[in-house]
């Protein structure tokens, strides 16, 4: 009776032992649905809140300039990381607040940017050449 307690102890650890060492389950299959469903725009997966605590004060960001419409008053900066908003260093687009700030810039100038708020990230209120 002792020896068929410790086979059937020696097999529950076993057991335990194996399922420890088994493979994880594998990841779903996308269905059609998911498989067909477009690529998200990188600026999609971008926070548009703050990650930090709101900021007192201006809202700086330094880049260099890689487009510009100063009639429609829109500027695409490759910009360093502005960690008061949570972004990393990338290139994006910005609608500054009064066009003719930058009715002097062209594109490659190196800037130093204003950003209005936390809670609207893509406007500028200043780009100065540096």
């Amino acid at each position: 009776m002792q020896k068929t307690g410790l086979i059937v102890a020696g097999l529950g650890v076993l057991a335990l032992g194996l399922a420890a060492c088994s493979p994880t389950p594998a990841e779903p299959t996308p269905t059609a649905a998911t498989a067909a469903a477009p690529a998200a725009a990188p600026m999609a997966e971008m926070p548009m809140t703050p990650a930090a605590p709101a900021q007192a004060g201006p809202i700086m960001g330094m880049g260099k300039i890689t487009a510009i419409d100063a009639t429609a008053g829109k500027v695409t900066i490759d910009h360093q990381a502005i960690p008061a908003v949570g972004w990393d260093a990338m290139s994006m687009g910005f609608t500054a607040t009064d066009p003719m700030m930058l009715k002097d810039l062209k594109v490659g100038d190196a800037v130093a940017f204003e950003l209005k708020s936390t809670s609207e990230p893509s406007v500028v209120t200043k780009v100065q050449k540096q």
